[in-house]
């Protein structure tokens, strides 16, 4: 056998690992510990952490899914559901004159995922491009090595 071919079997496997949030049922392993739905504040998350943008007629039924799935992920520790509202009031806070000026809100409701490892925006970023949702995009935060 090659060893080409002999790799694809290890990095399947380690792909349906992330895709499907974990290794062995007895593991104890801090990967295992589910993560904390958080309160935000006027401050983002420090280091590296994902926002997922959510669509403008997102439902309540499907945020909620959407964050028992985030909560559910061994690669996230934290989750925070950051509506408009406190986004513009974040946005406020650093720009206050071009807030003033604005007639609308024009930021959308989004989650804040903080990640276990810098490795782990990979895998939780690529269930979204193959999974979808009720997202619009996810972004990693400059902390992560990515263009903001």
């Amino acid at each position: 056998m090659s060893r080409g071919l002999r790799l694809i079997p290890l990095g399947l496997s380690l792909l349906v690992l992330a895709a499907c949030g974990g290794g062995s049922a007895g593991s104890s392993t801090t990967t295992d510990a589910a993560a904390k739905l958080v309160t935000p504040g006027l401050t983002p998350p420090k280091g590296c952490f994902l926002t997922v943008f959510l669509l403008e007629d997102v439902t309540g039924k499907q945020r909620l899914r959407l964050q028992r799935q985030l909560l559910a992920n061994p690669l996230i520790t934290e989750v925070s559901y950051v509506p408009r509202g406190l986004e513009l009031r974040r946005f406020a806070k650093r720009h206050p004159l071009i807030a003033r000026g604005m007639l609308f809100n024009p930021f959308s409701d989004r989650f804040e995922v903080v990640l276990r490892t810098h490795d782990a925006m990979f895998p939780v970023i690529a269930a979204f491009a193959k999974h979808g949702g009720p997202t619009l995009n996810v972004r990693p935060s400059t902390a992560c090595g990515q263009p903001s």
